[in-house]
């Protein structure tokens, strides 16, 4: 298992290269966003996105994504567990970063973020990017079959396919694998959705897991920017 010492302090998508977009997946409890006016959120599990320029104080309210088309603004969010999601238009100059546990997966807000691009912005969902980052696995993520049932509900049988049972009506979810089928359904190519970095729980211990380490947790900030 890692320890973190000589990892380097953010995570990143390599293959994105575009060159004023900047972004990174931190490490716990480091610093990150250099050179950037970072903005963040009170979150609160929601589905609320706001848009944020160089003017937004930060905290930028109550709000669990976040949109920003200035450059020298980045837009970041906390997690321990819960999967951060960043969106890239590179064409429409816009970025995203949004925070997506179980919660807000549920509300739908990676689909709201999506619309609300093309809503605002005029972004076709075919020429977004997205990197979803560290966050808990289908390896460690167990939950009650109920919550499991709730998400199949509301998107569709094929949710199982994230699911994997186990005793006494519980199993495991891969809420990245869920987001990565609402990105999909929501217009963006299945190219064009990358994962970045491994399960927080069991990953190493450079990384923020509230399951595992419970209060002393931390927190690792994830977000993207224009240079």
């Amino acid at each position: 298992m890692s320890t973190g010492v000589d990892a380097p302090s953010e995570i990143r998508v390599a293959s994105w290269g575009f060159p004023h977009v900047e972004h990174g997946f931190g490490r716990r409890d480091r610093p990150v966003a250099s050179g950037f006016h970072l903005v963040r959120s009170r979150q609160v599990h929601g589905d609320d996105v706001v848009v944020v320029d160089g003017s937004s104080a930060s905290p930028a309210g109550d709000a669990d994504g976040m949109l920003t088309a200035t450059r020298g603004v980045a837009v970041g969010i906390a997690t321990a567990d819960c999967v951060p999601v960043l969106l890239a238009a590179p064409e429409a100059g816009v970025v995203a970063a949004v925070h997506a546990g179980w919660r807000g997966s549920l509300l739908g807000i990676v689909p709201r973020t999506i619309d609300l691009l093309r809503d605002r912005f005029g972004v076709e969902p075919a020429s977004v990017r997205a990197a979803l980052g560290p966050s808990i696995g289908g390896c460690c993520y167990e939950i009650e079959r109920e919550i499991a049932a709730r998400f199949a509900d509301r998107f569709g049988e094929g949710v199982w396919t994230a699911w994997k049972p186990g005793a006494a009506g519980k199993g495991t979810l891969d809420l990245r694998t869920v987001n990565e089928r609402l990105l999909v359904e929501a217009g963006l190519p299945a190219a064009a959705v990358s994962r970045a970095g491994p399960c927080t729980a069991c990953g190493g211990e450079d990384l923020a897991s509230y399951r595992k380490q419970g209060p002393r947790a931390g927190r690792q900030v994830s977000w993207i920017g224009l240079r």
